[in-house]
């Protein structure tokens, strides 16, 4: 753990080292903000240490297409803007519909077409030659980004601490936050547990599934489910060829990536959704059938991960809104910002609402995006709803 001393005072604070706490802290130090950014444990310790860390454009509103775009261009120059890397890499993005669900799917290729998006409209045939292990033959059309990938999920968050660090923020790990300071209607900074507080008039809860309990000390309820997630590595077969792509099953309800060179990682779209009561696990691992489920969904769609070895796994908690778009907000007593209910999109669109978040907090400009992202929009029964949605989609969380 970093021995960097407490200060008593800074511009801002933010609490929660994951991706977007990392994020927010390297945007506020980029701005010459005064910022300390604090982590109850190790950077990445939380649900970014967890992520599948796919960096994808294929979303179902212009909203989140805008984010993803320019959060993917950021990752393709990541090491150029922190100095640091984040592990990115290009493999591409495949996914495909049925006959009965074409009017959908060309409804989203429409969007996203018009929103800069790279994609081609493959046929079965284009898409077997484009990706000979995958078994195509009930798809109607397939879509295909060849600007997706995926990152390291460690090394993103601990490059944004690590460059907001050089550009002057205070990084402390192993510190825990036990509550808000709040004086005259609006926050005065943070009470570290153990003894001590550090004074700002600017507070970002950025701590995944804990920010719930800090807003709550500030009288802030927000809107969120704790939701099971779970995702198995499997060593692919030595037949299976290339290195696959990034593939959304709609129709197995998978979603699988390359992991390095020889190891694929696959998670569930949706099953019966398993709402949690508590924001962490007791136990992260990941039960052998359910290992042994992955693996046979994949194969329905890859015939030869039938084979695949099973290399572990891990379990995790998703932060959920009801629309399944994150809050990005200035919420409570003046002064508090929040960055909760990511959904399971929070590593992708980091860099971008990172970005965002930063220019709230430091010059009070609330942009478009962050105006579609405020706690307010469910209160005022105007939640995000998708522009193109695709059937099998309704109801399913997508990482």
């Amino acid at each position: 753990m970093t021995q960097t001393p407490v200060p008593a005072r800074a511009d801002a604070v933010v609490v929660g080292g994951g991706c977007m706490g990392a994020s927010v802290a390297f945007h506020l130090a980029r701005r010459g903000v005064e910022v300390v950014l604090l982590e109850k444990d190790h950077i990445a310790s939380g649900a970014t240490g967890h992520s599948g860390a796919i960096v994808r454009q294929h979303y179902e509103t212009r909203l989140g297409v805008r984010l993803a775009r320019r959060s993917l261009a950021f990752f393709e120059r990541f090491q150029e803007e922190t100095r640091f890397p984040a592990g990115f890499r290009t493999t591409g993005f495949l996914s495909g519909a049925r006959t009965r669900d074409l009017a959908a799917f060309d409804a989203l290729f429409d969007l996203l077409k018009s929103e800069g998006v790279r994609v081609e409209r493959l046929d079965a045939r284009e898409a077997k030659t484009l990706e000979p292990a995958l078994d195509a033959t009930d798809y109607a059309a397939v879509v295909h980004d060849p600007e997706a990938g995926y990152a390291d999920p460690i090394a993103t968050a601990e490059g944004f601490a690590s460059a907001a660090r050089r550009d002057g923020a205070a990084v402390l790990e192993g510190v825990r936050v036990g509550g808000l300071l709040l004086r005259k209607g609006r926050v005065a900074g943070v009470r570290l547990r153990g003894g001590g507080t550090i004074a700002s008039e600017r507070v970002v809860l950025a701590a995944g599934n804990w920010t719930l309990a800090f807003a709550r000390t500030a009288g802030v309820r927000l809107p969120i489910r704790f939701v099971h997630g779970e995702v198995a590595i499997l060593r692919r077969p030595r037949d299976f060829g290339a290195s696959p792509r990034i593939h959304f099953d709609f129709y197995h309800r998978t979603y699988s990536r390359p992991d390095g060179e020889r190891d694929t990682l696959v998670g569930y779209m949706a099953r019966r959704e398993r709402v949690l009561r508590r924001h962490e696990l007791a136990d992260d691992s990941v039960p052998g059938p359910t290992v042994r489920d992955l693996r046979k969904r994949l194969a329905e769609r890859f015939p030869s991960m039938a084979r695949a070895q099973p290399r572990g796994g891990w379990a995790g908690v998703y932060d959920v809104t009801p629309d399944e778009y994150p809050i990005v907000d200035r919420v409570g007593p003046a002064g508090l910002f929040v960055a909760v209910g990511f959904s399971g999109h929070g590593f992708k669109l980091s860099p971008e609402l990172g970005r965002l978040l930063a220019e709230f907090v430091a010059k009070d400009q609330k942009s478009s995006e962050l105006e579609a992202l405020a706690a307010s929009r469910f209160a005022r029964r105007r939640p995000i709803r998708p522009e193109a949605p695709f059937p099998a989609r309704r109801g399913e969380r997508i990482p």
